[in-house]
């Protein structure tokens, strides 16, 4: 056997290895809960972060969300407005050709009083008589009696000096007989031009003799 101050001793360190062991177990425990404590910290820190960007991202979706309708109704509207302003140039455009078949409509029967005042005054009343005078656009044609064929090519000529008449062509000419006279038949073609300095109808000239 070992002498009595060697068992107390070896007794003696039993018992602080047996009165270490809680310490150590509740250190453990305490570091066990540090950490549970710190993991819980963090992944509440976590959550919270992950809620406030939900949050804000919800926030922000919500405001894009306003944005977008405040948006299309400005275009409904800016839409309206687009479709009046076709409609006020569609109507422009209306006019404005109405005014221009008007304008071409008075051009055309003012020089329609033109072309027949020159051909009244080129017209010698006493040898030469208009039996019919068409018009279809600038195209003329006379057609009439004459006494001879020198006073058709006469005529002819006379035609020819008008500003508003060119291109005079006898389309053709026949002896006919009319109240016991042989007289010249004839049919002429002209051209009808605008001079650039047209003066308006004022008067009705005197036709030649």
């Amino acid at each position: 056997m070992p002498p009595a101050w060697q068992y107390d001793r070896l007794r003696f360190e039993d018992m602080v290895y047996i009165n270490l062991l809680p310490i150590r177990e509740i250190k453990r425990r305490a570091n066990a809960v540090r950490q549970l404590t710190l993991f819980a910290f963090v992944l509440a820190a976590v959550l919270i972060a992950v809620g406030v960007v939900g949050v804000y991202q919800k926030s922000i979706a919500s405001q894009l969300q306003k944005n977008i309708a405040e948006l299309n109704k400005e275009k409904q509207h800016y839409n309206q407005v687009l479709e009046q302003i076709k409609k006020l140039e569609e109507d422009k455009k209306e006019i404005e050709n109405r005014i221009a078949v008007i304008k071409a409509l008075k051009k055309s029967s003012a020089l329609t009083v033109r072309v027949l005042d020159e051909v009244a005054s080129l017209t010698p009343t006493k040898r030469v008589w208009i039996t019919s005078l068409n018009q279809s656009g600038s195209s003329l044609q006379l057609n009439g009696m004459a006494l001879d064929n020198q006073t058709v090519a006469g005529y002819m000529e006379s035609l020819k000096s008008s500003n508003y008449i060119s291109d005079v062509n006898l389309v053709a000419s026949s002896q006919s007989a009319y109240a016991g006279r042989n007289l010249k038949s004839f049919s002429l073609s002209c051209a009808i031009t605008v001079p650039d300095t047209a003066e308006p109808v004022t008067a009705t000239a005197t036709p030649q003799q």
